[in-house]
């Protein structure tokens, strides 16, 4: 998935975000959610950041990773 495929949840709600995507282990108060959208057999992680503004979502990131998945951007 691509930044541009997931620019639908850009102003959504957290629980708009939750009846699509889920909890996953997400932190309901938090600012950051983080999902991890896919791994490789070599394990490389692509991951979805979204960042909330008053509960509704202002910034999507979109990362790959090997290893550990990192928390600050």
């Amino acid at each position: 998935m691509t930044k541009s495929t997931l620019q639908y949840l850009a102003g959504k709600s957290k629980e708009e975000i939750l009846a699509v995507m889920g909890q996953d282990f997400n932190y309901y108060p938090a600012e950051v959610w983080t999902y991890i959208l896919h791994t490789t057999w070599l394990g490389r992680k692509t991951v979805l950041y979204l960042f909330f503004e008053d509960k509704t979502v202002k910034e999507i990131v979109v990362r790959k990773y090997y290893g550990k998945v990192k928390n600050e951007l």
